[in-house]
């Protein structure tokens, strides 16, 4: 073979060869475009974070993308075909709330049963994916197409796949915090932009003690203090900012055949925190000076419509007169909070 051959040859292996890498550069940059956020939006949903940040809130990996519609929420996806990559999808929408919020009459949107995110964005998230961040009282109603008051919260729902409930309430924080700022009620302290948006987080359910009722000293809804009794909390939040205890039966307590567990039949909370001083005031709570500061105790009690049903079923429970437990659990607290 003569030398034009020879370099023919050598010119086609080197073609082939740039070729292939070409091929694949462009496989792998297909494959970071669609399967990672390397290349993706920087920030989501008019700046209100940013995709890395969005990112970390769900679990798995995959490309990151936001869209934000007329309503004044947005949507926020995660996908990628590669193994490994994860299908997620949460919303977000800033919606009106009524003053009453989050102590709506049998509707509470804070519980023993979620984690509180404390401080002067107060909020609450379910282990589900979903939860609330309230942004300043002095922000007014943002997201006026589902108007109902005039108090604002960011709302966030997992629709699709999983996310971690703390980095969710922290993506969610930051969103109230730049939402916020574009209607110029951020808050003026640099303090409260830079604190800890670290979630309290709810205890599991636990038999309480009749005698000491939500870990509460002389707090007793029992008329005895059975053995077997069939009362139940959990907990969550500080009693230096917001604290809840939910109170339910467990029915193979009373050694009744019901076997299955009920809604609490109440709802308990004491109320510290500033930004939620005007939303139980609004309910007309009982309330008081402790330790200097002001202090709500809010109740949301069901009379045990669900639990215990029968004659039978409260005998076994051995509880006092529902009315009562308002009455106990304040003066419980008073105590325990060296009120005025």
């Amino acid at each position: 073979m003569g030398r034009t051959g020879i370099d023919h040859t050598k010119r086609r292996r080197a073609w082939l060869v740039t070729a292939g890498v070409c091929a694949l550069a462009v496989v792998a940059g297909v494959t970071v475009a669609t399967n990672t956020n390397v290349l993706g939006p920087r920030d989501l949903c008019d700046g209100w974070f940013s995709g890395e940040d969005a990112g970390k809130s769900l679990d798995g990996f995959g490309r990151v993308t936001g869209s934000t519609d007329n309503l004044g929420g947005c949507t926020v996806e995660q996908s990628g075909w590669l193994p490994g990559t994860t299908d997620a999808k949460i919303r977000l929408s800033a919606t009106s709330v009524t003053p009453a919020h989050p102590f709506g009459r049998s509707e509470w949107k804070a519980s023993g049963a979620q984690n509180i995110l404390p401080g002067e964005l107060p909020g609450a998230f379910d282990t589900d994916g979903n939860g609330w961040v309230a942004l300043p009282s002095d922000c007014g109603p943002i997201g006026a197409a589902w108007a109902k008051g005039d108090r604002t919260v960011l709302s966030v729902v997992t629709e699709r796949g999983d996310a971690a409930p703390a980095e969710l309430a922290r993506l969610t924080r930051s969103a109230a915090l730049e939402l916020a700022a574009d209607h110029d009620c951020a808050p003026a302290d640099s303090s409260a932009r830079n604190a800890s948006a670290d979630l309290i987080q709810a205890s599991a359910p636990a038999k309480s003690d009749p005698a000491t009722v939500c870990g509460l000293d002389g707090f007793s809804l029992g008329a005895e203090a059975p053995a077997a009794s069939p009362l139940r909390e959990q907990t969550s939040g500080s009693r230096d900012d917001a604290w809840f205890c939910d109170l339910s039966l467990h029915q193979p307590a009373t050694g009744l055949p019901r076997d299955d567990d009920r809604e609490p039949f109440a709802r308990l909370a004491v109320i510290r925190n500033p930004e939620l001083l005007l939303s139980a005031k609004e309910r007309h709570f009982d309330h008081a000076v402790c330790g200097g500061k002001e202090t709500y105790f809010a109740t949301d009690i069901t009379d045990y419509v669900y639990s215990p049903d029968t004659p039978e079923e409260k005998a076994a429970a051995t509880l006092v007169k529902a009315s009562d437990v308002q009455n106990r659990f304040t003066a419980a607290a008073r105590t325990a909070l060296d009120c005025d």
